[in-house]
């Protein structure tokens, strides 16, 4: 067993029949850069009826900085988590689902932030496999991070938590069956955190959507049980605001993550009916409650539509709604590149349509700027919620860099600009987003240097809040990057040959120039 002061980490994992799913979770915690003394792994086995248990015991006692505690099943993951903590011995503690996995350095990394920065929080790069994550989050390392710039839009727990933190405030996750227990832990250890930090330049957490049946909490919750816990994570942020801009700020980040993004896309549509119906019925509940229609003055226009119709508790229109979100697509195409190989300049030129190449349209109208929604949306729909005037302005783009084969991208820094056409009233125009974007491949990785390889170009795009993402597209083919050993960037397919190797007279000639001067090596030659 590792003595206690030499212990920098226990990572804390709550296991629960995982099968083969846990073989890559157990390969990243042992393969750690950071020395086996300086570290510990905490497996917690919720009860587990497939043998990994048994497994886990014979593990513990081949590695002396592996510990497994066996509990009778609790049935979800805040009970084996908790027992986690009060087995750990680090000064910070991490915790891992037994399905995801770990970057080899991630301990490594995410302790020297953590000292460097004196913080009770580090918040390492989360790579989503299948899996939604907040990628402006990670743009950039960030020191000194305080409680309103904390990132409310990520309460994963897959964080590094000094360990004080949470002893001393008895922060603790809550047992049995709760939807949002990572919620209920990761709030009041934001609130309670001294200074916080993000670790962007390296890809630290390995986040994976498995098929139902592989966790605990991946079915569909019932939605009465479920806005029932969004209801107490919302009485936990009362408890540490005052009624005002931060309090509303902060409601933001649920009344756009659960409420209404549960109104959205195959998030709705792709539940069944009754299903549907109960949640419309919890969210208009809640969403009357608690979310006054103050609030949504800060929602982009899609999910003001949504919130309008939530209120008007109109089933059809939000059913219309979700499926033109769901089957909405992006065109981002490079009209032109130039750089010289230490850097390359994109301009991209990227719209929305759906599934039959139609552009999603607009029209102008005495002024204004109107939404042309289909039938039979339109109908349920009120005039002055079809405008999108001040909203076109805030068009945007991302464009991520990721490396064939890997799902860790990269942010590409770029300008985006709305360009909506001039056109007679009435007449449908397709706005488009212009982009300027410049890659440099010793930075590209959040400030550290890009891979060596080849690399594919995706764009994610917002115009009046619809969204869709494509590979970006030149000619009739893809437009990809390669990153060079040399650390320097061309298209993909269009590396420059390197020269041929010298002639030995060539070599010759270099050695006489060197040493005796031109005139030597004219005559050796």
């Amino acid at each position: 067993m590792v003595p206690r002061a030499m212990v920098k980490v226990s990572v804390i994992v709550p296991v629960f029949d995982p099968g083969a799913r846990i073989d890559r979770c157990i390969e990243s915690l042992l393969g750690q850069s950071l020395s086996a003394a300086e570290y510990e792994v905490v497996f917690v086995d919720d009860g587990s009826t497939d043998g990994t248990g048994e497994r886990l015991e014979e593990l513990a006692a081949q590695y002396a900085h592996v510990t497994t505690v066996r509990i009778p099943n609790s049935g979800w993951p805040g009970r084996p988590r908790n027992v986690g903590i009060d087995t750990a011995r680090g000064e910070f503690v991490y915790f891992v689902d037994h399905d995801d996995w770990i970057g080899p350095e991630a301990l490594e990394r995410l302790y020297a932030t953590a000292i460097a920065d004196d913080a009770d929080i580090v918040i390492g790069k989360v790579v989503g496999h299948d899996k939604a994550v907040p990628r402006s989050l990670f743009r950039e390392n960030v020191h000194d991070l305080g409680l309103r710039a904390a990132p409310f839009n990520l309460l994963t727990p897959h964080k590094l938590f000094r360990r004080a933190l949470l002893v001393e405030h008895g922060i603790r996750f809550p047992e049995g069956r709760r939807r949002l227990e990572d919620h209920m832990m990761v709030v009041p250890a934001y609130f309670k955190a001294r200074r916080m930090a993000i670790l962007a330049d390296y890809p630290c957490y390995h986040w994976v959507n498995w098929t139902q049946g592989a966790n605990a909490s991946y079915a569909a919750p019932d939605p009465a049980d479920y806005y029932a816990d969004v209801r107490e994570v919302l009485d936990i942020v009362d408890a540490h605001t005052e009624p005002g801009e931060f309090r509303d700020t902060l409601y933001g980040r649920w009344y756009r993550g659960k409420l209404l993004g549960r109104l959205g896309r195959n998030a709705f549509v792709g539940r069944p009916e009754e299903h549907r119906r109960r949640v419309l019925d919890e969210v208009a509940t809640l969403i009357d409650e608690r979310f006054p229609p103050r609030l949504d003055a800060a929602l982009v226009h899609n999910f003001r539509l949504r919130a309008a119709l939530a209120r008007r508790r109109d089933y059809d229109g939000l059913v219309a709604l979700a499926e033109l979100e769901r089957d909405l697509r992006a065109s981002a195409r490079i009209r032109s590149y130039r750089g010289d190989g230490t850097w390359m300049t994109l301009e991209l030129e990227c719209w929305l349509r759906d599934e039959e190449h139609a552009p999603l349209s607009f029209a102008r109208r005495d002024g204004r700027i109107l939404w042309l929604a289909p039938e039979p949306l339109r109908a349920a729909l009120r005039p002055e919620e079809l405008d999108v005037t001040d909203e076109l302005g805030n068009g945007r783009m991302q464009l991520l860099l990721s490396r064939a084969g890997d799902e860790t991208d990269w942010l590409v820094p770029a300008e985006p600009r709305l360009d909506v056409p001039e056109a007679p009233d009435g007449e449908p125009v397709r706005p488009a987003i212009a982009a300027t974007a410049r890659i440099a491949p010793t930075i590209g990785a959040a400030g550290r240097p890009l891979e060596p390889g080849d690399y594919e170009l995706r764009a994610i795009i917002w115009i009046a809040g619809f969204s869709a993402h494509s590979l970006t597209r030149r000619g009739k083919g893809t437009f990809g990057l390669t990153v060079t050993p040399e650390g320097r960037v061309y298209r993909a397919g269009a590396v420059p040959e390197p020269p041929p190797a010298p002639t030995p007279r060539q070599r010759l000639g270099r050695l006489v120039r060197r040493t005796r001067g031109p005139r030597a090596a004219r005559a050796a030659r």
